[in-house]
Order: C-alpha cells, then sequence, then structure tokens
C-alpha cells in the first residue's frame, strides 16, 4: 500500500513507517520533525516561529504541500492535533486529506479533549493519571487552572469530535490510551499497536563503567515544558536524593530536550533510566532503554503486563505516583545490587521483541487497516 503518515510524537510514525517498509510498503512521514528532537521526516511540516507561523503554514498545506499528501492508499495521523494550527484549520485540513486520499485513521499517540474530560472528571477510568492520583489532583492539574479550561473549550471539542467521528478507525499506542478512548468508538474501530521500536537501528550495548567500584549512573530524561506533567519534578527530587544518600556510588544525570540522535547516546552511557511517574506503561524513552539493556523507571504496571498478555517478564521497576517513597526503595534496591541489576537489564531486549519490535507493530496496523478497509 502507498501509506502517509502525518504528524509524529517522540519518533513513533518514523519508528512505524521504518517497520512498514520491511513489510514492502510505500511510506511517507510527513512532520515537524517533534520540535527538538528533530526526527527524520520526508516533508516537513514545520511551523515559523512569530505571528505569521500559523498562517504560513496553513498556506503552505494549501498549495505547493497539497499535492505531496494526496493520493495515499492509508493516512494516519497522529493526533487529532496533528499539525500545529488553530482547531478550526486543523479540520479543514483533514477533510482536505480525507477528500484526496483512500482511507483515515486516528493514532491516539496524544492528549486530546476526550482524555482531558475523562481523566480529570469524576470516576475516571483509571487509578491515577497526570490530572489526578486517587481522587486527588496532581501537581500538574494545579499548575495551571485555565489549562483545562483551554482543552474542554468548544472549538476544541468540536474539533475532536470530527476527527472521531470521520476516522475509518483509530490504533492505540498505549494501554492508558485504549482504556480511556474505548467508550468512544466500537469495537471493530479499534485496535491497539503499541509503540514501534527498530530493533535494526536500536541494539543491546554493553554497559560500561559497571565493576563494583563504579557509580551506578541514573539518567532522568524529561521535555522541560512537560516536567510536571510527566511527573519528572518529583522523579528528580527522588534521584538526587538518592545520589545525595551514596555518594560516589550512584551518579544523577538530567537529560532535556536533546536532538534524537544524542538523546539515544546518552542513554547508552548510563544504567538506570527514570522515564516517566504517572504512567501505566513504559514510554518511548523506557522502550529504547530496555531495548538497549538497560533497566528503566517507568509504568509497568500489572494491568499493562495482562492487556500484551505477558506473564514471565519484569523488566520495569514500576512508579507509584501515590508512594514516591516506595518507588525510590526500588530504584534504590535495584541501583546497590549489581546482580539485580544486570537480571532486570537482561530482560529489557527480550520484552521489546516481544512487543514492541517495529515490525511487529507495523503489521498490527496492517491487519486493522485491511480489516476495515474490507469491510
Amino acid at each position: 500500500m502507498k501509506i502517509l503518515l502525518i504528524g509524529d510524537f517522540s519518533n513513533y510514525h518514523r519508528a512505524l513507517s521504518d517497520g512498514l517498509r520491511q513489510l514492502g510498503h510505500d511510506v511517507t512521514v510527513a512532520s515537524s520533525g517533534t520540535q527538538w528532537l528533530n526526527t527524520e521526516r520526508d516533508v516537513d511540516l514545520r511551523r515559523r516561529g512569530g505571528k505569521l507561523g500559523g498562517a504560513l503554514l496553513y498556506a503552505r498545506l494549501n498549495s505547493t504541500l497539497l499535492p505531496r499528501l494526496s493520493g495515499y492508499d492509508v493516512v494516519q495521523i497522529c493526533s487529532p492535533l496533528f499539525v500545529e494550527l488553530r482547531p478550526a484549520r486543523v479540520s479543514r485540513v483533514f477533510d482536505m486529506l480525507k477528500c484526496r486520499n483512500g482511507h483515515l485513521f486516528l493514532t491516539a499517540l496524544s492528549t486530546d479533549s476526550h482524555l482531558v474530560e475523562r481523566l480529570s472528571g469524576p470516576n475516571p477510568p483509571l487509578r491515577y493519571s497526570e490530572w489526578q492520583v486517587e481522587g486527588c489532583p496532581t501537581p500538574f492539574a494545579l499548575s495551571d487552572v485555565n489549562m483545562r479550561r483551554e482543552w474542554l473549550a468548544p472549538e476544541m471539542v468540536e474539533h475532536d469530535r470530527h476527527i472521531y467521528a470521520n476516522v475509518d478507525g483509530t490504533v492505540t499506542a498505549l494501554y492508558e490510551y485504549h482504556k480511556i478512548i474505548e467508550d468512544a468508538f466500537s469495537a471493530d474501530r479499534l485496535a491497539y499497536a503499541g509503540i514501534p521500536i527498530d530493533l535494526q537501528k536500536i541494539q543491546p550495548a554493553a554497559m560500561l563503567g559497571l565493576g563494583q567500584a563504579d557509580p551506578v549512573r541514573i539518567m532522568v530524561a524529561y521535555p522541560k515544558a512537560r516536567m510536571v506533567e510527566k511527573g519528572a519534578d518529583r522523579l528528580v527530587a527522588m534521584a538526587r536524593e538518592l545520589e545525595r544518600r551514596h555518594p560516589g556510588r550512584i551518579i544523577v544525570d538530567e537529560v532535556t530536550q536533546l536532538p534524537y540522535s544524542q538523546f539515544v547516546e546518552r542513554i547508552k552511557q548510563s544504567h538506570i533510566i527514570v522515564d516517566q511517574l504517572y504512567s501505566y506503561t513504559p514510554g518511548t524513552t523506557a522502550l529504547l532503554a530496555m531495548a538497549m539493556g538497560r533497566v528503566t523507571v517507568s509504568g509497568g504496571e500489572e494491568e499493562y503486563y495482562d492487556f500484551i498478555g505477558e506473564r514471565s517478564l519484569r523488566p520495569i521497576i514500576n512508579t507509584d505516583p501515590a508512594d514516591i517513597g516506595e518507588t525510590m526503595r526500588r530504584v534504590e534496591a535495584v541501583a546497590l545490587d549489581r546482580e539485580r541489576l544486570m537480571a532486570m537489564a537482561a530482560e529489557g531486549p527480550e520484552f521489546v521483541r516481544r512487543h514492541n519490535d517495529s515490525v511487529e507493530v507495523a503489521r498490527r496496523f496492517q491487519r486493522f487497516w485491511e480489516k476495515r478497509i474490507n469491510s
């Protein structure tokens, strides 16, 4: 098939494109490069700075870019806001794509109004999220009183409903996203695929500097603008406390907003990678680290393992946003026990091979597309 992947977050669509190409498809990735990550793409959708940035991008999409975004069998958008424009303009771009291509699908890969409404309202579908933990608002939810109102503004809600109603189906990247939006799509219009990791490019790498006298290097990775949303404010404090308790035995490295290639190299230099606090599921950073044979601190709830059918491997130190002290004790126990650290690290590559190999994730997309198109 001829496939267009438009928009991207955390290199998701780029890694997916590699898997799809290995299956023989003709794939084009059109994205902004996810800002500072500057991920690879075939069509550049970056928005220039300044007041005219949106108008200029919209003009390009309506003129010079339109022929390059037409004539595909399948178009997969990364979220309802798949280009950096106001919701009303994104709706018009979506309608243009729908008129000029075969079938349009959504990747549930980022926040939208439906997610915010369900997670921040009464009776959320998850025990915790970046919006609330066991019924109490999180620091993120309290950080900006206007944020929820902006996500649930009429223009935003109308746009997201337009996308939900008019895509041919939705593929979810995380267990959490699947649980949140399963009330918005019939079972035949919804499928789970997971996060793709290109195992031809990301392979196990030997841990350097891990003798008994060497310090354990803990890397905490987060985007500056989303530090509180990801819980990195609390995770950094946790890691720094471990560094203070064990001088010379634990060293902490904070990494923010590096280009993708440099980011991957920093992972290789570390032993334990701290990803995010409010997730049931390992995110892209955690999976990259696991594929390279590093211990990860991220979402690793039993609900997630049950959802993907994993019965034996447990390569993740699960974060507990309701008890950061317990999370710290788990990390400390692994960091100070070389044998346990190495054993957990060894499970990572096999876990990613089973569940997140980009070719297998691409097959899940392909099977869903074929099922929906044939129906």
